[in-house]
């Protein structure tokens, strides 16, 4: 239970309390005493789950459903003058606060380990929570995701440390305290709340002098903008990277199917066959990041290494959905940004040198195929086979964006060189485009940030139908 006095305060009510961030903080809160209470618009598998933990949530926002909460929370993704039971809590008294608000409120009583970055955010603060559990840590743990090892999104711990996944969009960890802050990556993101690179780089900034004087920030220096904001850091600072010089770096690095081993040398010292099941070189980066607080929290380097060893991936980062005898695979990952599109790809070439690679990627949100479509084209060009999905909008109507389609991806795709492109808006028509291309020694790559891992998902079921000698993983 974490040592939380808040008076009276015992009733949480949670507005989309099925996002990944408000599920987290929901998790967090019922696991240590509070009622809590929420809704939002689509039920699932997080929404069971809370319920099994005991929360009430109602489909859908209504006023009534603010009850008799002591203080009323919501996301950035609502529009508070907008939502009726934010409207209704403000009319009846109720404290109404945002996620970043209580996050913060959430870490006064631990020494926050926070992870921020364009990039690579879930897994670095699964790897850290792994690394520390296995070290008998017993840390709290907070992530926009969730992890089997991890057994959800969230963790409880009796020990001194909350490792969170610390989240730019709408400068939401400015509110968190962190005494270790990690800057995994850094490149143009969230332009409808930053504007600006220098607005960003600003933030960023911002965040890591946040930490105490006996604090530290973890930076890694293959990303130019954070060595452009280095300089600006005025706190003790560890920095990491592959390519360029560091105080922690791998080398040595030999991919294979599913992981990589490399070597490590941080401050002098060398520590050679680390072992990492989960594939890509940008995952390497994100374990020297894990290796980097290691060291900072004084664990042993055999502590850590093993910690690393144990960690077991995501649900979405390259995740296996289907795995057949004869090779083919079907693989689910998160990637939405043109970088993360480009290092998955890459991961997927990498790992798998016999298969062919079908990439299948869905585009989330107009702003940000009419910003990247020319990027996203050549991330997927390394690909044999590229589909793309029609644009998943999320909170963004396309008659704001006229003439923004996945088409756009497609045929910035077609001229970055690859050969075989196809534009696919509609999921059944996909889909029976996708089941002609099954075969042997075949590794189908879904990625996006929307729905399309509603499709992995049933490309996987139908090849376990069709050919059940397989390996279908957890879901």
């Amino acid at each position: 239970m974490l040592p939380m006095e808040l008076g009276k305060t015992r009733n949480v009510h949670i507005v989309g309390i099925g996002g990944a961030g408000m599920s987290a903080i929901a998790e967090l809160l019922l696991k240590s005493g509070f009622s809590v209470s929420g809704s939002d618009l689509a039920s699932g598998e997080v929404i069971e789950k809370l319920r099994e933990l005991g929360a009430v949530v109602h489909q859908g926002h209504q006023p009534e459903n603010v009850g008799a909460s002591d203080v009323v929370v919501y996301s950035s993704a609502v529009r508070p003058e907008k939502n009726v039971e934010i409207l209704a809590a403000q009319k009846l008294g109720i404290p109404v606060i945002k996620r970043d608000e209580m996050l913060g409120e959430l870490m006064r009583h631990k020494s926050g380990i926070c992870v921020s970055g364009t990039h690579g955010k879930t897994t670095t603060t699964a790897m850290v929570a792994t690394m520390l559990l296995e070290a008998g840590q017993s840390p709290t743990v907070m992530i926009g995701g969730v992890s089997d090892y991890l057994k959800g999104s969230t963790v409880v711990g009796e020990g001194k440390y909350m490792v969170i996944e610390a989240d730019e969009y709408d400068r939401a960890f400015l509110k968190l305290t962190p005494t270790i802050a990690v800057l995994n990556s850094l490149e143009s993101e969230h332009m409808d709340t930053y504007g600006t690179m220098d607005n960003l780089r600003d933030c960023f900034a911002q965040f890591a002098n946040k930490v105490p004087f006996y604090g530290r920030v973890i930076c890694c220096v293959d990303w130019p903008e954070i060595r452009r904001i280095i300089a600006r850091l005025n706190r003790r600072c560890t920095t990491f990277g592959i390519e360029e010089h560091a105080d922690v770096m791998a080398s040595g690095i030999v991919p294979g199917e599913g992981g990589s081993t490399f070597t490590v040398e941080a401050f002098g010292e060398r520590y050679d066959g680390v072992r990492l099941g989960v594939p890509g070189r940008h995952n390497v980066l994100n374990a020297l990041a894990a290796f980097s607080v290691g060291l900072e929290i004084g664990l042993s380097p055999e502590k850590i290494i093993a910690g690393l060893g144990a960690y077991t991936g995501m649900r979405r980062r390259f995740q296996t959905k289907f795995r057949g005898s004869d090779g083919l695979l079907v693989i689910d990952d998160y990637a939405h940004h043109p970088s993360e599109v480009k290092a998955t790809v890459k991961a997927a070439r990498e790992g798998w040198k016999k298969h062919r690679i079908v990439a299948v990627f869905q585009p989330h949100l107009y702003s940000r195929t009419a910003e990247f479509a020319g990027e996203f084209g050549w991330a997927l060009s390394r690909a044999d086979t590229v589909y793309v999905a029609g644009i998943y909008p999320s909170r963004e109507k396309s008659e704001d964006y006229p003439g923004i389609t996945g088409e756009l991806v497609a045929e910035g795709a077609r001229t970055a060189g690859a050969k075989q492109v196809v534009f696919a808006g509609d999921s059944d028509e996909l889909m029976a485009a996708l089941r002609q291309e099954a075969a042997p020694e075949t590794l189908f790559l879904f990625m996006g940030a929307g729905d399309i891992t509603h499709l992995a998902a049933r490309f996987a079921a139908w090849r376990l139908e069709t050919r059940g000698n397989a390996t279908p993983s957890a879901s």
